[in-house]
C-alpha cells in the first residue's frame, strides 16, 4: 500500500469507528459512576469548583462523601464541563467527550502499531479491530475517564519504548551524550514523561507502566548477559537506578508511595479479567493463538524482537497484576487500558496468517489476497454482540442495568409534596427539580446504611414516601430490610419500572 491508499483506508476506519460510537449515544440511561461524573462536571460548570451538583434541589450538593471522586480525573471531566457552558446537560452531550477521545484512540492505535511493527497493513488492521471492538465502543460511549485513559497510556508506553530503543541521530551534544552513556533518547523521553503524568492524573493504574518497564529491562538485561557474559548493560543500569528511585520515594514520600502500594494485595485470584481482555473476539482460543502468532511474526518475520517483547510484556504484566495483585473489585473498565496491546498482537497475527496463506498457495493476485484477508476479519471480531438484545445501543428490562430514566420519570409523575425518597442521592440527575427530601443510601465509600429502624423512623416522620433500590443497592442496606420492604410497603408494578430495580411506596 502507498501512503495515499493508507490514509484513505484510515479515514474510512475512523469514520466507521466514530459512527459506531456516536450512533444512539443517548439511548441508554446513565448507570453506576456515570452519575458521579455528571454531577461533578456540571457542578464545576456552574460554580468553577469541583463540587457535585444536586439536580434535585438545583444547587451544589451538600453531601460531601464523594469529594475525593469529584476531584478525580479532572483532566477528563474538565472537558465535559466546558461543553455544559453552551450545550444542555444531556446524556448525548456528556458522553460526546468520550466519543471524541474514542476517535483520537483510533489514530493513536494506528500510530503505535505502525511505530512498533513498521507495517502500515498491521496498523490499519489494529485500527479496524478497535473500531469494531466491543470494549472500545462501550467505554467510548460511557461518561467515564477510561476513554481518555486508553490513548494516553498507549502513547506514554510507546514513547517510553522509543526513549529506550530508538537511536538518537540528532546533533545536540547533550542528547548525544545521554544516549551514549545512559542509552536514553531524551527526544522521546520528555513526551513519555509528560504523557505519563497526564495519564496518571487521569487514573492511578498508569503506575502499572512502571512494572511493565521493569519487566522489560530485566528480560533485556538477561538477554544481554547471555549474549556477552556481562552483567553491566544499559538495561541493568536503568533498572538499578529505577529501583533506587522507588526506594527513595518510599522513604521520603511515604504517603505518596502508600497511595499506590495500598492498591496491591498478593496472590488474589481475579481470573475474570482474562475474559474481559478476550471479549472482543469471536472465540478466546482463536484470539490467544493470533496473539502468539503475532508476537512471533513481529520478532522473527519482521525482525523486531524488542518490539515484540515490549508489546507482549505491556499486555501480560498488567494482566498478571490484575489477576493476582490488584486490590479492587473486578471490572472490565480496569483492564481496558491494556487491550490496545492485545489488538496490535492480534492484528499482527491476522497479517501473519494472511501472508502465510498467500505464500503457501502462491497467491499474488490482489483481489484473491484481499478476499482471504476479508474472511479472516469476519472470523476474528465478536460481531454477535451487535445483535444481542441488550447492548450499549439499547437495553430492555432483561438487561443488567436499570433504566433509571424511566423509573425516575414515573416517580416524578406520581410524586406528592409529602414524599420522602430513599435511594442513592447521586442519581438526582433523573429526578431533577423534584425538590424532594432524600435519604441517601450511600455506597462503598459512605458508611451510611439503611436499617429497618431508619426506615420505620422515616415512615413515621413522612406521610408518604418512596424506596427505589437497584439490585446492587441491597449490598448497602441492613439485615432484614429487604423482607421488611416486601411485607410492609407496596411494590410498584408498571411498564416504566422494569429490570434490575425495585420500587416501593407507603402512605399512598
Amino acid at each position: 500500500m502507498n501512503w495515499k491508499q493508507t490514509f484513505f483506508a484510515l479515514a474510512v476506519i475512523v469514520l466507521l469507528g466514530t459512527g459506531l460510537r456516536f450512533t444512539g449515544l443517548g439511548n441508554n440511561s446513565f448507570v453506576s459512576d456515570e452519575f458521579l461524573d455528571m454531577n461533578s462536571a456540571y457542578g464545576y460548570a456552574q460554580t468553577g469548583k469541583w463540587q457535585a451538583w444536586d439536580f434535585n434541589l438545583g444547587k451544589p450538593s451538600e453531601v460531601n462523601i464523594n469529594a475525593p471522586r469529584d476531584e478525580r480525573a479532572v483532566v477528563y471531566k474538565w472537558q465535559v464541563a466546558q461543553l455544559f457552558k453552551f450545550l444542555p446537560p444531556t446524556e448525548t452531550v456528556a458522553r460526546s467527550v468520550s466519543v471524541l477521545w474514542g476517535s483520537i484512540s483510533l489514530l493513536v492505535i494506528f500510530w503505535a502499531a505502525l511505530t512498533l511493527t513498521k507495517r502500515r497493513e498491521i496498523a490499519l488492521l489494529a485500527t479496524l479491530l478497535f473500531a469494531v471492538s466491543i470494549s472500545g465502543i462501550i467505554f467510548d460511549r460511557t461518561l467515564r475517564m477510561y476513554a481518555i485513559f486508553f490513548p494516553l497510556y498507549l502513547a506514554a508506553t510507546t514513547f517510553t519504548f522509543l526513549a529506550l530503543e530508538r537511536i538518537y541521530t540528532g546533533r545536540i551534544s547533550l542528547l548525544k551524550v545521554l544516549w551514549e552513556r545512559l542509552g536514553i533518547n531524551v527526544l522521546f523521553g520528555i513526551p513519555a514523561i509528560l504523557l505519563f503524568i497526564f495519564s496518571l492524573l487521569t487514573h492511578q493504574l498508569t503506575g502499572t507502566l512502571v512494572f511493565s518497564v521493569a519487566a522489560y529491562l530485566l528480560v533485556r538485561a538477561f538477554q544481554e548477559y547471555r549474549q556477552n557474559g556481562k552483567l553491566q548493560s544499559k538495561y541493568s543500569i536503568i533498572f538499578a537506578l529505577g529501583l533506587i528511585g522507588v526506594i527513595a520515594v518510599a522513604l521520603f514520600f511515604p504517603k505518596f508511595f502508600r497511595a499506590f502500594a495500598g492498591g496491591l494485595i498478593f496472590f488474589d485470584d481475579h481470573y475474570g479479567y482474562l475474559s474481559y481482555v478476550l471479549r472482543d473476539y469471536y472465540h478466546p482460543l482463536l484470539a490467544i493463538l493470533l496473539m502468539m502468532l503475532g508476537g512471533w511474526w513481529i520478532a522473527k518475520r519482521e525482525g523486531m524482537p524488542k518490539e515484540s517483547l515490549w508489546l507482549s510484556l505491556s499486555l501480560l504484566v498488567p494482566l498478571a497484576m490484575a489477576v493476582w495483585l490488584w486490590r479492587r473489585n473486578i471490572g472490565a473498565q480496569y483492564i481496558f487500558f491494556v487491550q490496545s496491546f492485545a489488538l496490535i498482537l492480534v492484528a499482527s497475527g491476522i497479517f501473519g496468517v494472511w501472508k502465510l496463506v498467500c505464500e503457501k498457495w502462491n497467491i499474488t493476485e490482489t483481489k484473491k489476497s484481499l478476499v482471504i484477508l476479508s474472511l479472516l476479519l469476519v472470523l476474528v471480531p465478536n460481531f454477535g454482540y451487535f445483535g444481542e438484545e441488550n447492548n450499549t445501543y439499547h437495553e430492555t428490562s432483561s438487561g443488567s442495568n436499570p433504566n433509571y430514566r424511566k423509573v425516575f420519570a414515573y416517580f416524578k409523575k406520581q410524586h406528592l409534596d409529602t414524599d420522602v425518597l430513599v435511594t442513592r442521592n447521586g442519581r438526582n440527575y433523573y429526578f431533577s427539580g423534584a425538590n424532594v427530601p432524600v435519604y441517601d443510601l450511600g455506597d462503598e465509600i459512605s458508611r451510611t446504611r439503611l436499617s429497618q429502624e431508619d426506615l420505620e423512623r422515616l415512615m413515621h416522620e413522612y406521610q408518604t414516601g418512596w424506596v427505589i433500590l437497584s439490585d446492587n443497592d441491597y449490598d448497602y442496606v441492613g439485615k432484614g430490610v429487604k423482607e421488611f420492604l416486601n411485607k410492609n410497603l407496596t411494590r410498584i408494578s408498571n411498564d416504566q419500572v422494569r429490570g434490575a430495580i425495585d420500587v416501593f411506596t407507603w402512605g399512598r
